[in-house]
């Protein structure tokens, strides 16, 4: 009798537990890398930070160039200055160095910051447009594709 009991209630939850659930929802997902990097805005953004790049890097490489001419009148300059006044020149010579190197990494860390920003403000308007999008159309969840494990490829 214990036996039947126990087997009723067992059935009884499982029975319970096994409910289905159905969904109307709307769920939809967008490749945002490729939204943001293939669209006008996007385009326009990775273009004017490479002209910005290119322009900043034929500046450096012009004065590498007069530096590299520098160097070798100072090496030229080696056998017939004092020692002394050697010295000191190739020190002049070297904080130069040090500052360019210093410029430029600002240089590309202010480059970097504005493309990061850029991008931020252009995440910041799809995901105002992809909102209305689905205000309008009632979808309930947008994902991102890079998160989602397993979906219908429709």
């Amino acid at each position: 009798m214990k036996l039947l009991l126990f087997k009723i209630k067992i059935f009884i939850i499982f029975f319970i537990l096994t409910i289905t659930a159905y969904s109307n929802e709307k769920i939809v997902y967008v490749d945002m890398n490729s939204l943001i990097n293939s669209s006008k805005a996007g385009t326009s953004i990775n273009n004017q930070m490479k002209k910005v790049l290119d322009k900043n890097n034929s500046e450096y490489q012009s004065l590498e160039k007069k530096l590299l001419q520098e160097e070798k009148d100072l090496l030229n300059k080696k056998n017939v200055l004092d020692p002394d006044k050697y010295k000191d020149e190739v020190n002049i010579f070297k904080n130069k160095i040090n500052k360019l190197k210093i410029e430029r990494n600002k240089e590309i860390e202010d480059i970097q910051k504005r493309n990061v920003k850029a991008k931020n403000e252009l995440v910041n308007v799809v995901t105002k447009i992809l909102a209305k999008y689905s205000a309008e159309n009632e979808i309930q969840l947008i994902l991102r594709k890079e998160s989602i494990i397993l979906g219908k490829k429709t």
